[in-house]
């Protein structure tokens, strides 16, 4: 069984109709399913799936699915000169194409130029907030005004149940 790095680059090496394929295995569609989207049979389907299981080596089909799974989850870490952590964060890609989704309050590659690597990705405001030294208090204010505001919901609900049973008993009489 092929190191990582080289099952790695196995994926990469996959032509666009492949990855299509693998993307859509990862996320556990069956043979049938995978047809039906891309309009292609059920046996095209598996003979696609039986080169990847080629090119990986004869590895099952559930376990390239995780590995396509884990090449698609990016690791980027944080500069410690940009950020309150220095703690990885996971940005996941898109359908399997490479391209990463914005992510709130990070600028995406096209906002630094060139881009792409070598990008730094910025904390958003509420992160850092949430992240920070008094992280603890705001999250604790907002469960509490969650708990207070379901109390009030109630209170709401019960004056409104007393009320209409009020009104019927005053129909009745």
């Amino acid at each position: 069984m092929p190191e990582t790095a080289e099952q790695t680059a196995l994926l990469d090496a996959l032509t666009s109709k492949q990855r299509e394929v693998i993307a859509f295995v990862s996320e556990g569609l069956t043979s049938k399913e995978i047809a039906r989207k891309i309009n292609i049979s059920e046996s095209a389907v598996n003979q696609r799936i039986e080169v990847i299981r080629q090119r990986m080596g004869g590895l099952p089909r559930s376990q390239i699915a995780r590995l396509y799974r884990r090449q698609r989850t990016l690791m980027l870490t944080i500069p410690t000169s940009n950020s309150l952590t220095g703690n990885p964060i996971q940005l996941q890609a898109i359908g399997g194409s490479g391209q990463v989704g914005h992510v709130e309050g990070a600028a995406g590659p096209e906002a630094h130029g060139a881009g792409g690597i070598g990008s730094v990705l910025q904390p958003s405001t509420i992160s850092r907030t949430l992240n920070g030294p008094a992280g603890m208090w705001f999250r604790l204010g907002a469960i509490v005004l969650i708990a207070l505001g379901i109390a009030v919901a109630a209170l709401l609900i019960l004056a409104v149940a007393e009320t209409l049973q009020d009104m019927s008993a005053h129909s009745q009489t």
